[in-house]
């Protein structure tokens, strides 16, 4: 009643610093209410909790001998520190994931050299490579992606047709060495796409050509040995196609020069591999050429210098001991065209069976200087009365490789038990203009 009688006859400031006193007055009261209250429920919660420690403790004293130590400790659970090796309901981080955080150029690991098998390479020379680092290969990628992306439209097909020239190969069907560039008539088709499509994606990577480096010495920045090949593949997704389509480049370093450096402003290399239409290959070529200022040219075999290939690989491949069992084998075939037409005939092919091809081996003189070559066409010459002087080898094969002189090679998975597929390349490096 007092405090209802004051505010009245107070004036307005006054009567504000009075409601003032009467609002602190009040709460001062429920504080004090609640301090009594929380006093309360603070000594029942520790009466309750000294009663749990004695059950728990009764428990203890019965089940000590059952219960093993570190699973009653008295003493809070210790945080896992970050060396600690993590809870089971915790979530794991696998060191290849902090790897990668730390290292975020960790390179992949190579492709086999199986990658190169059973596919018709186009062969190409190339000069060096000017300031070429594979530690740039992620912006190599977006280079090549844009230039592509930028150039492919502009870039006329009919540029890039060339001429059908005439075959020389007997085989015409899907199943031989070059299958679907030789029509029915026997007639080199030459691929090329109006449109390429849409470019997916680029990407760089390198191939072991031993599928094992074996000097350790010879290994670069990056996990990555001076032996090893450059693999670009570009994903194209072709008009009208539901599913992608990859195209490859494969860049072979020069086993002949010495082991480079990272300083050296130059880096050698000694073919260039395109399995890729004519205009994808083009764009890569022009693009390689233009970043690292080399110059990349179609590899087309002499005559001279396609027989010294074939001379070399058959003499290792099948000048070995008897014991091998070639039943299997693809036989040797041997493709040869006429300088001049005949007609009704275009090309003249000899296909031998391995163990023929071993016997001619054997029975060859040993202070004898001709070749393997020099030994069947003077033996299919006696017999067929056929003037191999007046011809010219254009294509070549085995059960290890098939190669033409107009620059095509394909590589099967027999070279790694007959040959060596690093030492067959710089074969046809060393030989090839």
């Amino acid at each position: 009643m007092t405090l209802v009688a004051s505010s009245i006859q107070l004036p307005h400031s006054a009567n504000l610093q009075s409601s003032g006193v009467v609002t602190t007055q009040a709460t001062g009261a429920m504080a004090t209410t609640a301090t009594s209250s929380t006093t309360a429920a603070t000594a029942a919660l520790q009466h309750h909790q000294h009663q749990n420690i004695d059950s728990i403790q009764r428990t203890r004293h019965v089940l000590g001998s059952v219960i093993r130590p570190y699973s009653t400790r008295d003493d809070p659970l210790v945080q896992p520190s970050r060396a600690s090796p993590p809870t089971r309901g915790s979530p794991q981080t696998s060191n290849q994931h902090q790897n990668r955080a730390t290292n975020p150029a960790e390179p992949a690991a190579p492709l086999p050299s199986s990658f190169l098998y059973n596919k018709t390479w186009n062969i190409h020379k190339t000069t060096p490579f000017y300031n070429f680092d594979k530690r740039q290969w992620t912006q190599y990628e977006s280079e090549l992606l844009t230039y592509i992306a930028a150039n492919a439209k502009t870039l006329s097909s009919s540029t890039l047709a060339a001429p059908t020239q005439s075959g020389v190969a007997t085989i015409v069907n899907r199943t031989g060495p070059f299958p679907g560039q030789i029509d029915s008539s026997g007639n080199n088709l030459v691929e090329t796409m109006d449109d390429p499509g849409d470019i997916k994606r680029v990407e760089f990577q390198h191939l072991n050509m031993n599928d094992v480096v074996q000097d350790l010495d010879e290994e670069r920045l990056e996990g990555i040995a001076d032996t090893d090949s450059i693999v670009i593949t570009i994903t194209v997704r072709p008009k009208g196609k539901i599913r992608d389509q990859p195209y490859y480049c494969v860049i072979v370093p020069d086993q002949r020069q010495p082991k480079a450096s990272l300083t050296q402003a130059f880096t050698h290399f000694g073919v260039v591999l395109f399995k890729a239409p004519v205009m994808v290959a083009q764009l890569l070529s022009q693009w390689l050429e233009r970043r690292f200022d080399c110059r990349i040219c179609q590899l087309v075999f002499q005559t001279f210098e396609l027989r010294k290939i074939v001379e070399s690989s058959l003499e290792i491949s099948y000048n070995h001991t008897q014991g091998r069992d070639h039943a299997k084998e693809r036989p040797v075939e041997l493709h040869y065209s006429l300088p001049q037409a005949v007609i009704g005939l275009k090309t003249i092919s000899i296909s031998l069976a391995p163990d023929d091809v071993r016997q001619l081996f054997v029975s060859r003189e040993d202070d004898s200087r001709s070749g393997i070559l020099d030994g069947i066409e003077a033996h299919c010459s006696d017999s067929m009365k056929i003037d191999f002087s007046r011809l010219v080898l254009s294509r070549a094969g085995c059960s290890s490789w098939f190669i033409a002189s107009e620059g095509k090679v394909k590589v099967f998975s027999d070279i790694t038990s007959r040959y060596s597929l690093p030492d067959f390349i710089q074969a046809i490096t060393v030989c090839g203009t």
